[in-house]
């Protein structure tokens, strides 16, 4: 069951990107509609995700070291010894 917190978050997030999406991309589907200036969509954009970002903790920090952290192997991660490493006597 969630707690308030976690429900009072999401009502936020959604009215945010309602926000965000009425001023971004409502004009491409609306008639006749201008489109809202570059520092307009600019300003809504980095507000609306740096709020969101902060309320469901995707702060910069983590997602590079998410990404940095991250081990590529072939082995299944069992180290092995190679070839040229045996002693055959």
């Amino acid at each position: 069951m969630p707690d308030e917190e976690s429900f009072e978050r999401t009502v936020a997030t959604l009215f945010l990107f309602g926000v965000w999406a009425a001023v971004v991309l409502g004009p491409m589907f609306v008639i006749r509609a201008e489109p809202a200036p570059d520092w307009l969509v600019i300003g809504t954009t980095s507000i609306v995700w740096l709020v969101i970002g902060r309320m469901w903790g995707l702060e910069v920090d983590r997602v590079v070291n998410a990404v940095t952290n991250i081990r590529v192997s072939t082995d299944g991660g069992q180290t092995r010894p190679r070839d040229d490493e045996h002693d055959d006597s």
